[in-house]
C-alpha cells in the first residue's frame, strides 16, 4: 500500500466524508446499516464513512476498518456483491500524527476522530455526511 493508494481513493471516490450517508437503492434507499448487513460486515471495528452512487447502478462503500487499520472502499454491483475493493493505511491521511498517536493507534474511534479533524482542517471534507 502506498499514497497511490491514497490518491486513487480520493480521486475516484472523492475526499473522506464527501458522500452520503444514504443513498437511493430500488425503491427505497440503502444506508450505512443496510450496507454493513448486506456485506456480513458486523464487527464493531468497521466504522462507516460514506455511501456513493456509481454509474451502472453500482455503489460504493467506504468505511475505516480499525482492525487492519485502512480506510476501504468495496464496489458493488446492484445485487450487493463486492466487484472492487481498495485500502490505504490511514497512515497515508494522517501523516507523522498517526505514528505520534501511540497507542491510541488501536483504537478505531480515536482514529477516526483524528482523520475527521485533520480533514477538515485541511479543507477536504465537504461536510455532508454527517454521521
Amino acid at each position: 500500500m502506498s499514497i497511490e493508494d491514497k490518491e486513487l481513493i480520493e480521486t475516484r471516490f472523492g475526499p473522506l466524508w464527501s458522500g452520503k450517508a444514504e443513498i437511493a437503492f430500488g425503491d427505497g434507499v440503502r444506508t450505512f446499516r443496510d450496507v454493513k448487513r448486506a456485506l456480513d460486515l458486523a464487527g464493531e471495528d468497521v466504522m462507516s464513512i460514506d455511501l456513493r452512487e456509481l454509474p451502472g447502478g453500482t455503489f460504493a462503500y467506504r468505511f475505516y476498518d480499525g482492525d487492519d487499520r485502512r480506510i476501504v472502499v468495496l464496489v458493488c454491483d446492484a445485487d450487493g456483491g463486492v466487484i472492487e475493493e481498495h485500502r490505504a493505511h490511514i497512515a497515508e491521511w494522517l501523516g507523522e500524527l498517526y505514528y505520534e498517536s501511540g497507542a491510541l493507534a488501536f483504537d478505531g474511534e480515536a482514529m477516526l476522530h483524528l482523520l475527521r479533524k485533520k480533514s477538515e482542517e485541511d479543507g477536504a471534507s465537504s461536510g455532508e455526511v454527517s454521521g
